[in-house]
């Protein structure tokens, strides 16, 4: 994929100017256009946008869906040493990276990313979540509680650390306790569908039908297109 695109640069003519040379710049023609503001920062990286360029470019690349694209170019770009980069930018960028390959399907090379992003700095709340979501698509729900019970510590307010703690105590068999924590998220944040989702997983576990259905239909009206919608409608069908 970045050969073709570099081939494609290569070969396309280049605007008179990048349009894009802010942030601001960057995240309004994400917004509505994700191609041309790919094509965009990749211009005003080869015209001196440096390192906020390339975040862009890994910005469009994510909106497009191509999110292992974007992981390899974070990745790259934090390793390089010849950007004049903070110690806590790379590992910034190296969570970025985390992420992007764990929307890729790679938990694999998130957690080795993670483990590079460790080895710079400390994990902040942000980053104990990615893990968390790592080990977890691992099937290591210990270690995922693990890192997200330092997270919910570090930041008590974060609903979808809550919900995703409540995720993992489901997976362990504390059905009480997930709904503790997720009801915490839902009070938090009442549309997250994290919490919605978990909320509901977790009345149906400890018997409140009623509550799991009523919680299950809100989050498929809120958002009826995705991966938990589909896991909201097959747990109402449990139910039934």
């Amino acid at each position: 994929m970045l050969r073709l695109l570099l081939l494609l640069a290569a070969v396309a003519p280049l605007p008179a100017a990048a349009e894009i040379r802010s942030a601001g710049d960057c995240a309004a023609a994400v917004a509505a256009d994700p191609a041309g503001a790919r094509e965009e920062a990749a211009l005003w990286a080869r015209t001196g946008g440096g390192v906020a360029a390339r975040l862009c470019e890994a910005d469009a690349l994510a909106a497009l869906g191509a999110h292992g694209t974007a992981a390899v170019l974070l990745t790259r770009l934090a390793e390089n040493p010849g950007r004049a980069m903070s110690a806590g930018l790379r590992a910034v960028v190296l969570g970025d990276a985390a992420g992007q390959w764990l929307d890729a399907g790679r938990p694999d090379l998130a957690a080795a990313v993670l483990e590079q992003a460790d080895r710079i700095t400390d994990p902040d709340p942000r980053r104990l979540v990615l893990h968390a979501r790592a080990d977890a698509a691992a099937g290591d729900w210990p270690a995922a509680q693990a890192a997200l019970a330092r997270a919910v510590a570090a930041e008590p307010a974060d609903p979808l650390a809550r919900a995703l703690l409540a995720a993992t105590l489901r997976h362990l068999g504390e059905p009480e306790a997930a709904r503790a924590e997720a009801d915490s998220a839902l009070r938090l944040d009442p549309q997250l569908p994290e919490a919605l989702f978990e909320a509901a997983a977790a009345a149906a576990e400890t018997g409140d039908a009623e509550r799991a259905a009523r919680l299950w239909q809100q989050l498929i009206v809120l958002e009826p297109a995705g991966g938990l919608a589909d896991a909201a409608r097959a747990g109402l069908q449990g139910l039934n």
